[in-house]
């Protein structure tokens, strides 16, 4: 049903927008790194269970977004090619735990 809407969810910080995380285990503490950029156009597009979890982390809003399918995808796309490309314009937040 390529005309119809799907919902799909961004992690907002300020007005940073989620791209990526990591874990590491360092000296038997694990930490977490949050990746965000200004360019919502880039954002990593998610389910709701993952949304609240991140939101959570990370202590950030989710946002609520509608797309049809074809936009939805061309969203992961230009996600992908963005962390592909390795852009300078990344913020990492660390959170130790």
């Amino acid at each position: 049903m390529p005309n119809r809407e799907y919902p799909y969810y961004f992690i907002k910080l300020g007005r940073l927008f989620y791209v990526y995380h990591s874990y590491k285990d360092v000296k038997e503490k694990e930490v977490s790194s949050y990746e965000f950029t200004n360019d919502e156009s880039v954002a990593f597009p998610i389910d709701e269970k993952s949304a609240k979890q991140l939101a959570e982390e990370c202590g950030g809003q989710i946002v609520m977004k509608n797309a049809k399918f074809n936009d939805y995808i061309s969203q992961g796309e230009r996600w992908s090619h963005f962390i592909d490309s390795k852009k300078k314009n990344i913020w990492r937040i660390y959170i130790i735990n």
